[in-house]
């Protein structure tokens, strides 16, 4: 069995693991990364990067032209809308976040719709440029030995089969909801493991001319027969539809291309060319883990944490925990700071994942809203749907409906101004701004 003897292992590659190692690395560190896929995500995940995660990335000393150039612009991705189908009537919309220049005076580096499966292959480069950082694909973590000065691991080449032993000082774990490296350490989770189950589908198709001068990043279908979300990754070319699913009355394999097909296409409205790409099923969680690690092994991002989408707080949420962590870390190791100071990496961070998580639940719960003053929560169809349209008291009552849900689509706030009420700041004694 072969050795590698580094500071940091880190458990994961997606965009929480890759910035960890790049963060690590600014800070002279060297770090092995293993990922047991075989390369970076490639259909789409995460899509809202938020301005403290961009705020990371600079100070990281990432190419921010280069992510500038593979996010979508304000102009197709500003708006969230609801409709009856997508080329039918438009119920009403919100503004998606603040992306323009007014948000200037609060952050250099406001929200953008950049889509994961074209971030994470960017994180991957970033990394692979900085000496001292290791990224190995298709390497599954398998276990992990502590001891007072350091950490023994065996991870396995997938594509040999060979085990390799790592010893490191630190791990951080950022493998993912399904944590191997968090179980393998017997910390749980608190809250519902599954709160409502989707499908999935990823196609390529141009919609351009389907959403005509109404573009957005997001398009609630409201009709019961119809019903789902579109999030346009690309309006000229990249979709995802999403579905309600009941995997206790069905199963993924279940849905062929030509199932897939029909579904998005009578959520459309109208048969359009389009190709299916991939079509997966979701569990919606809304769990934080007991502690962030244990002894020299800690966890960040969805390891520690699971959201529901509403929001998009989950990959910016972790991006914070990789930031919080590098720089404890390096200081425990260069001797200057003791175990106090990493304790404090749970203090703060656990507070955020909890807040985080109850919002992005709020968000999720409070859409029930319109389907409520359409009626069709209790007579799901189409006619009922209509008529409540035509009624001008009931539209006046879909309009509100709308509208309340606009403290999901405007978090600015939560994403710059969480403050850590314990933990590694001493106060002065003034209250928090």
């Amino acid at each position: 069995m072969s050795r590698i003897e580094v500071p940091f292992l880190v458990v994961g590659a997606g965009p929480v693991g890759l910035i960890q190692a790049v963060l690590l690395a600014r800070l002279g560190r060297e770090a092995l990364v293993v990922e047991r896929r075989a390369g970076p995500q490639a259909a789409p995940a995460a899509h809202v990067v938020n301005a403290r995660t961009f705020e990371i990335c600079r100070q990281a000393g990432l190419d921010m032209q280069a992510i500038d150039a593979i996010c979508k612009k304000p102009e197709d991705a500003g708006y969230v809308r609801f409709v009856t189908r997508l080329s039918g009537e438009e119920i009403g919309h919100l503004p998606f976040e603040r992306q323009g220049e007014e948000c200037l005076r609060f952050t250099p580096t406001p929200l953008r719709n950049l889509s994961q499966h074209r971030f994470e292959p960017l994180l991957a480069e970033a990394v692979a440029k900085r000496p001292g950082v290791d990224l190995r694909y298709g390497w599954q973590w398998e276990r992990s030995e502590q001891a007072d000065d350091g950490v023994t691991s065996i991870v396995r080449d997938l594509d040999t089969d060979e085990t390799v032993e790592v010893r490191s000082r630190y791990v951080i774990a950022a493998d993912g909801a399904s944590s191997r490296v968090r179980s393998s350490l017997g910390i749980g989770m608190q809250g519902p493991p599954r709160i409502q189950s989707f499908l999935m589908i990823h196609f390529g198709a141009n919609l351009r001319e389907m959403v005509r001068d109404r573009p957005g990043v997001l398009h609630f279908v409201m009709d019961p027969d119809a019903g789902g979300a579109f999030i346009a990754h690309d309006i000229d070319r990249e979709w995802v539809y999403m579905h309600e699913f009941d995997p206790d009355e069905e199963s993924e394999v279940d849905y062929d291309d030509d199932r897939c097909r029909r579904l998005v296409q009578r959520a459309i409205g109208e048969e359009v060319p389009m190709e299916i790409l991939h079509a997966g099923t979701w569990h919606m969680s809304s769990q934080v883990a007991d502690d962030m690690g244990k002894g020299r092994i800690f966890l960040a991002g969805d390891a520690a944490h699971r959201f529901p989408p509403t929001g998009g707080l989950g990959l910016n949420t972790g991006f914070q925990d990789a930031h919080n962590l590098a720089w404890k870390l390096c200081a425990s190791l260069d001797g200057w700071a003791g175990r106090s100071l990493l304790e404090t990496y749970a203090e703060e961070r656990l507070s955020v994942a909890w807040e985080n998580t109850q919002q992005s639940l709020k968000n999720a719960l409070k859409l029930a809203q319109v389907p409520q003053a359409l009626g069709t929560d209790v007579d799901p169809t189409s006619a009922r749907m209509n008529a409540s349209l035509h009624d001008p008291e009931k539209r006046d009552e879909v309009v509100a409906a709308i509208e309340a849900q606009a403290e999901h689509f405007d978090m600015l706030g939560l994403q710059l101004g969480y403050i850590y009420a314990d933990g590694a700041l001493v106060p002065e004694g003034e209250p928090p701004p």
